[in-house]
């Protein structure tokens, strides 16, 4: 390097400023990815798989810990209760072991939100499980989390009807007959749902408005057909 001309050496020096930059800014990537803590273990009365999210990258670090917690806890009561319908089933002769499964999809994540799913399911014999969901959407520079009523205006509730109605009269027989008065009286805004940049997605339970080959009911709804409604400035701004 000493016998370099100062223009090589300037140039030499940006090349390593801007290798330290890249390595830096992928660093950053990776450090906002969520973490998934996974987990097994099994006994006499109870099988248990867990993969539930940790949030590690969100700006107040008391909410993101209370988040964290809160999930936590909610996972720990779920086995828990699996492991007490075992314990009491194992006493009156029941086949064991039972199952308690919690998975975690993330559904969609950029630089401003998240939106994740996370699937509890428990199998206590029979057919088949029983599988119940919790969503979590999350407006990450602002750590907070993000309620439907946050995002649309009460008056979206007949749009979206409209829209799931629509869906369903598409392939009806996929669908309990009594579904479509199910949909009429349902309050959308306490429903789960999972927002990504092309709209918003409502979900219903397993049997709730059809059978348990239709799967898990999701009915999408883009931002094209909300926009009137859509009263959450950082969204509004950003998916229009």
């Amino acid at each position: 390097m000493s016998n370099w001309t100062g223009a090589q050496k300037r140039i030499y020096i940006l090349a390593i400023l801007l290798f330290i930059a890249i390595l830096a800014y992928l660093s950053s990537v990776r450090s906002k990815k969520i973490e998934i803590i996974e987990s097994k273990a099994e006994n006499d009365l109870i099988r248990i798989s867990i993969s539930m999210p940790k949030f590690n990258y969100l700006n107040d670090s008391k909410f993101q810990e209370e988040l964290n917690n809160s999930i936590e806890n909610k996972v720990k009561s779920f086995v828990e209760e699996t492991r007490k319908i075992a314990q009491q089933d194992k006493e009156e002769g029941v086949q064991l072991p039972y199952e308690a499964n919690v998975t975690t999809e993330i559904h969609y994540q950029d630089e401003d939100f998240v939106s994740l799913i996370i699937f509890y399911y428990q199998f206590t014999g029979g057919a088949h499980g029983l599988t119940s969901v919790e969503t979590y959407n999350l407006d990450i520079k602002n750590s907070k989390l993000l309620a439907l009523s946050d995002i649309l205006s009460r008056d979206a509730q007949e749009i979206v009807k409209k829209e799931i109605l629509s869906q369903i009269e598409s392939q009806s027989d996929f669908f309990f007959p009594e579904a479509k008065d199910y949909i009429s009286n349902d309050d959308i805004f306490v429903r789960n749902f999972l927002i990504d940049s092309t709209g918003v997605t409502f979900l219903y339970n397993h049997y709730e408005i059809a059978p348990y080959s239709t799967g898990m009911p999701m009915f999408s709804i883009s931002w094209d057909k909300l926009k009137q409604h859509v009263i959450y400035p950082q969204i509004k701004n950003k998916y229009k």
